[in-house]
């Protein structure tokens, strides 16, 4: 097993779990590695040149340093491994039960792997969700912003000051063989199931039925916003008027306009994007 630990994920909790990994390891005469990221994109490095050494390659981050990892072994035979130690953790929620660190090292030890699907846009490979509106504007201004707060601060006063300022956006959505054209506050093209630190947009996704739940969500008075957004937050939004639910495995999204993407937390500007969902394309080591 290797395990690629980012050293500043969870403000300190990744390398707080390095403990527990030698000894849970060394309790079950595991052969283990440990290697540390020392800038973005180094975990796809890191993974990507010890694909052929290791059985299993355990992301200990956030879902940051979960989407590197995935896209330094992708097309390899190496199970990925997910070891919950961000501020979000968002994809973990979706495969365990639990968020004990010890539980979880010895999940990763002696669960199978199974093949899960994953999402692709332009070259990069996703395995939770992608996003595009409202929420990729925030993320976006989070990453990008001056940072006058940190952490659920700083999430908040882009919030609201997204919030404010926010235009929707005229897209043209294209899901398989259906065509959307509307203003929209918000789109969620999902594999997993949770985002923004357990915000549950497609409630009934599933990473292993070879399709993406996309959540579609059009322009809607500004007045009832905060009150989509707690049932959104819940996932008990399906029942606005504004809000749509489709399944696909290929969606495209175009605008006039320049607009945030999102990708497990990641966000870029474009004006015309498209997800492909590869079936069944990753080993995955979850529990039963």
């Amino acid at each position: 097993m290797l395990f690629i630990v980012n050293p500043k994920a969870g403000n300190g909790r990744a390398i707080k779990a390095v403990e527990n990994i030698k000894n849970i390891c060394e309790r079950n005469r595991i052969s283990y590695s440990i290697e540390f990221t020392n800038y973005p994109e180094n975990a796809i490095e890191i993974a990507n040149k010890n694909i052929a050494k290791f059985e299993r390659i355990i992301a200990v981050g956030g879902d940051g340093t979960l989407n590197e990892v995935l896209n330094g072994i992708i097309d390899s035979n190496a199970a990925l491994g997910v070891l919950p130690c961000g501020t979000g953790n968002d994809f973990a929620r979706t495969i365990y039960k639990t968020m004990d660190i010890d539980k979880i090292l010895e999940l990763l030890i002696k669960s199978d792997y199974k093949k899960c699907d994953v999402g692709k846009c332009f070259n990069k490979y996703f395995i939770n969700i992608a996003s595009v509106g409202l929420d990729a504007e925030i993320a976006h201004k989070v990453q990008r912003g001056k940072k006058i707060f940190s952490g659920k601060t700083s999430y908040l006063y882009h919030l609201i000051n997204t919030l404010v300022q926010y235009k929707n956006k005229q897209f043209k959505i294209q899901i398989d063989n259906i065509n959307i054209e509307s203003e929209t506050l918000l789109t969620t093209i999902s594999n997993g199931k949770y985002y923004g630190g357990g915000i549950m947009p497609t409630p009934d996704s599933d990473i292993f039925d070879g399709k993406f739940d996309i959540c579609h969500i059009r322009k809607i008075n500004k007045i009832k916003i905060p009150f989509l957004l707690n049932k959104y937050i819940k996932g008990n939004h399906k029942d606005f008027n504004e809000v749509s639910f489709y399944k696909g495995k290929r969606v495209k999204i175009e605008s006039d306009d320049l607009f945030a993407v999102n990708l497990d937390g990641e966000t870029f500007l474009a004006n015309k994007v498209e997800f492909q969902l590869k079936s069944k394309y990753i080993n995955l080591i979850c529990p039963k």
